[in-house]
């Protein structure tokens, strides 16, 4: 027989099964700045992008526009 899904709500403060969903999020962030540091900056952009973060996170993680990290994913793609 089996198991029914279970589905976890986050109470109005983010607390998803015991865990602060802001917290984690923050967590996620610095372990990806760790990963891409000492990259040059194209190099960053391109491993964020494969690591699932969408064009506007990677420009709030590195402090650019979405419009340059959009041109930079838009090289990257096209060859340079």
């Amino acid at each position: 027989m089996a198991k029914a899904k279970e589905t976890r709500i986050a109470d109005p403060a983010g607390v998803v099964g015991g865990v602060n969903a802001a917290a984690v999020e923050r967590l996620i962030n610095l372990l990806a700045l760790l990963v891409i540091k000492g990259e040059p900056q194209a190099e960053k952009i391109g491993i964020l992008a494969r690591a699932g973060f969408s064009n506007t996170e990677i420009a709030r993680l590195l402090g650019l526009t979405q419009n340059a990290v959009n041109v930079a994913l838009y090289k990257i793609r096209k060859g340079k």
